[in-house]
């Protein structure tokens, strides 16, 4: 991770307030001079900027970086579409989807701090900096080694609230070495991949959430980094020849809703799949991963237990 920080510096705003007696009949304005602490830092599209030391108004344009905020105590004032996870942030005001952002709907906000990701946002640049905020662009695949984890230091470093993101980032692998330890290891099993149904079978990548789950568990995950389109997305193309090819020794499943009837028919459904027999006669597992195990809807710790809840299950 690279050194974001330059220098502080402390900046003064003009604001202007109208200020008037009760019931009078003419509003008399004034210019106050408010002073307000910055720090200017570098962001990922290689800008400086400078960043309220105590920001107050934070927008996140990501459901990661929505709850990462949480994590170290600083919540947001606004919400993307994706986000599920908490219903303080559920019942914040949206600003659209994070592929989709509605610029009108971020003005609305008055933030003094916007932190988009260079991966979606890049394009917006200008527009999110006529909001008035400081606007910081970070790049997923820059944040740490398991970025959805790491992202909490990242995000502490850049906010001064550093001690609370390596508490939580030191409480997430703790539990993953426990669930190690309890359930991954005395199965026997290394190597694993995330696969979505569909009219193609795709699978999650390392640097993916999902992805970060295997790694946590101390499972491989049988996905390579460098596939096409492995930068625009959690999850890439991938054929049941290579998988079948890979042997991995589990195949989740993600549940595409909370059907559970639905469910376990797709579970069926692969396991009496012609294309999918050999891996099971030679000791493939596969397991159903339940559909709340989604970054955009529980934490990572319980995406975490609910993974390795699902391997247990299966056993």
């Amino acid at each position: 991770m690279k050194n974001i920080f330059v220098h502080t510096s402390v900046v003064f705003m003009m604001i202007s307030l109208l200020v008037s007696p009760l019931f009078a009949q003419g509003a008399k304005e004034q210019t106050v001079r408010t002073e307000i602490e910055t720090k200017v830092v570098v962001d990922e599209l290689s800008r400086s900027v400078a960043i309220p030391q105590n920001p107050q108004r934070v927008v996140a344009l990501t459901s990661a970086v929505m709850q990462s905020l949480y994590n170290i105590d600083i919540p947001p004032v606004g919400k993307v579409e994706e986000y599920r996870v908490s219903k303080e942030g559920m019942a914040l005001p949206s600003v659209g989807k994070t592929s989709a952002i509605n610029i009108e709907a971020v003005y609305a906000l008055n933030p003094d701090l916007i932190i988009a990701s260079s991966r979606f946002h890049s394009a917006l640049k200008e527009a999110l900096e006529q909001s008035g905020a400081a606007v910081y662009f970070f790049d997923p695949d820059k944040v740490g080694e398991i970025s959805v984890v790491d992202l909490n230091v990242y995000l502490g470093k850049l906010l001064d609230r550093e001690e609370e993101g390596r508490k939580y980032v030191e409480s997430i692998y703790s539990l993953a070495r426990d669930l190690r330890t309890d359930i991954v290891e005395p199965l026997g099993i290394g190597t694993a991949v995330m696969i979505q149904d569909g009219d193609a079978i795709t699978a999650a990548q390392t640097a993916s959430s999902y992805g970060a789950m295997l790694k946590l568990l101390g499972l491989q995950n049988i996905v390579p980094g460098n596939l096409p389109g492995a930068g625009r997305g959690s999850f890439v193309k991938y054929s049941i020849e290579t998988i079948l090819q890979q042997h991995p020794d589990v195949v989740f499943i993600l549940a595409s809703s909370n059907d559970e009837a639905s469910n376990r028919a797709m579970l069926e459904k692969f396991k009496h799949d012609e294309q999918w027999k050999h891996y099971t006669m030679q000791g493939g597992r596969f397991v159903l991963l339940p559909f709340l195990a989604n970054p955009n809807r529980t934490s990572i710790e319980n995406m975490l237990r609910i993974t390795a809840d699902a391997l247990k299950r299966n056993d």
